[in-house]
Formats: structure tokens, sequence, C-alpha cells
């Protein structure tokens, strides 16, 4: 990389960094490129060079955001620990970065953004991929005797759903860590053991 390019991807990288901090601040919608033009001290035509508009920007800060997710996932996964372990740690790891990613959050539980197709094809992209996720800790405990899981993609899409379920109330709520682990654990423990006393 010349230093051109390096030039051109340290600018880029700084206007991800301050429409991080002005869409978490103001939200998608109400966050305009004059707003991230004057955080940034620049002018909004300047900002064009690099992007083509507040939405290729938005993607931007919550690919990076993501990015962030995917790599504490991936020392789960790698992990010794056994698959049941997995599971717990990357559902807490999940819930807890829920009110820390604020951008990536957003564009999973507002369905009141401005562009639908923006908003359907961002989710889309990280559904599956958790999906893919769940899948893989499943198919691990299975092969390993502690799942009996007959329908791995059925049981990953339950349990991303049940995670997307506490979304809003965790967002909108004051709850502390401790409570969260209690919630998150009563989760777990309905998805391994189910509800009936045996």
């Amino acid at each position: 990389m010349n230093q051109l390019d390096n030039s051109h991807q340290g600018m880029r990288e700084n206007i991800i960094n301050v429409a991080t901090q002005v869409f978490g601040r103001y939200g998608f919608k109400k966050t305009s490129m004059d707003d991230i033009a004057r955080a940034l001290r620049m002018g909004k035509s300047s900002i064009y060079y690099y992007f083509k508009g507040k939405e290729e920007i938005f993607q931007a800060v919550v690919d990076r955001e993501a990015d962030m997710l995917k790599l504490k996932v991936k020392e789960i996964l790698e992990s010794a620990i056994d698959a049941r372990e997995k599971l717990r740690k990357y559902v807490k790891l999940r819930m807890d970065l829920v009110k820390q990613l604020s951008n990536y959050m957003e564009i999973l539980k507002n369905d009141d953004l401005m562009n639908l197709e923006l908003t359907e094809r961002i989710r889309k992209k990280y559904d599956d991929e958790e999906i893919t996720i769940i899948r893989q800790i499943l198919e691990e405990g299975n092969s390993k005797g502690l799942f009996r899981v007959k329908d791995l993609n059925l049981s990953a899409l339950a349990i991303v759903t049940a995670m997307k379920g506490l979304e809003v109330p965790l967002v909108a709520s004051t709850m502390g860590v401790d409570s969260l682990n209690i919630v998150i654990d009563d989760m777990l423990d309905i998805l391994f053991y189910g509800i009936v006393k045996r």
C-alpha cells in the first residue's frame, strides 16, 4: 500500500470514528451528513470523496463494530472449553455487547430506519452469520455427545431468535451486569434443560 492509499484509508477511518460517535448520539435517522461534517470540522463535499453518503458511512460503522464482535467470537470458538460453555460464553458476550455496540444493535432492533432495504440487507447478513456460529457450536456439542439436537438449523434459528427477543428490553433497561447474567443463565437453562421437571 503506497502513501496515498494509507492517507485515503486513514481519512476513511477518521470519518468512521467520528461518525460512530455522531450516530451513537443521534441515531441513524436523525444524523445528517452536515452533523458528521461539523463533527469532523470539514466540508460535507470532502466526505463525499470517501463515502457516497450517510448510508455507506453507517454500513462502514456497523461493519467495524461487528468485526470487533467477530474477533471475540473467534476466541470463544477456538478455545478448548466444551460446547455447552462455548454457547453460554457466546450468548453472554453477545448480550454484553448489545449495550456497547449501539450502531450495530440499532440496525438489528430499529425498524424505523429510513432505508428499509439497507436495514434488511445488513440484518440478513448478520443473522446468517450468527445462525452459522450457533449451528457450529451445536454441531460440536452433538459430535461430543453433549447435545441431542435433531435439527441444527432450526435449533440455531430458535436460539438466535431468543437472543434477539432480549435485545430491546436489555437496551431499554438499566439492568446491571449481575441481573443480565441471571437472565442469560435462565434463558440458557431453558435451552439446555427445558422447563419440564423430570
